[in-house]
């Protein structure tokens, strides 16, 4: 167990340091693009593309994995602060089953999407260039089943210190 929570936070920081490094790959991007807009009036090529397809799409989804693994996803406790003991640790349960379930579905479904985005080879036109973006379809779901995962795991963690909170 120990060694799958070294792989996951392993893994997790490292598509956390991905969704980073596509921030400043975006920011460098947009910002060549403009100045050179704004001085020869010729921006770079297919920023459009980029960022809507590659960078956004990183940026958003990969850290979302770092973001479970770290406890620091959105919580909402108006009815959780009123139930304690037994039943504050079942509505634990019930919210973390919820989200693996959640995560799985939408895992499931953008996997599905992925493949046969990859088998058609989608692509986009950019100044007469096809550019690839089927890649992009397979980041959703390596962030959702990761999530799902870390999730799981925080409910076994959970589960085998039964007089601890989370």
């Amino acid at each position: 167990m120990q060694r799958l929570e070294s792989l996951i936070g392993r893994l997790t920081r490292l598509l956390g340091y991905i969704g980073c490094l596509a921030i400043l790959a975006m920011m460098v991007h947009i910002v060549a693009d403009i100045f050179l807009r704004s001085t020869i009036n010729t921006g770079v090529p297919a920023t459009e593309e980029l960022v809507t397809r590659y960078y956004m799409v990183t940026l958003a989804l990969l850290p979302l994995a770092w973001v479970e693994w770290k406890g620091d996803m959105i919580t909402v406790d108006v009815f959780a602060n009123l139930f304690k003991g037994l039943m504050g640790k079942l509505l634990a349960v019930f919210a973390n089953l919820l989200c693996v379930v959640i995560y799985a579905v939408f895992a499931y479904s953008t996997w599905l999407k992925a493949v046969d985005q990859y088998e058609t080879g989608a692509y986009v036109m950019s100044l007469n260039f096809p550019m690839p973006v089927w890649p992009t379809y397979f980041a959703p779901p390596v962030a959702f089943a990761l999530a799902a995962m870390i999730v799981l795991l925080r409910l076994a963690r959970d589960m085998k210190r039964p007089g601890q909170e989370h």
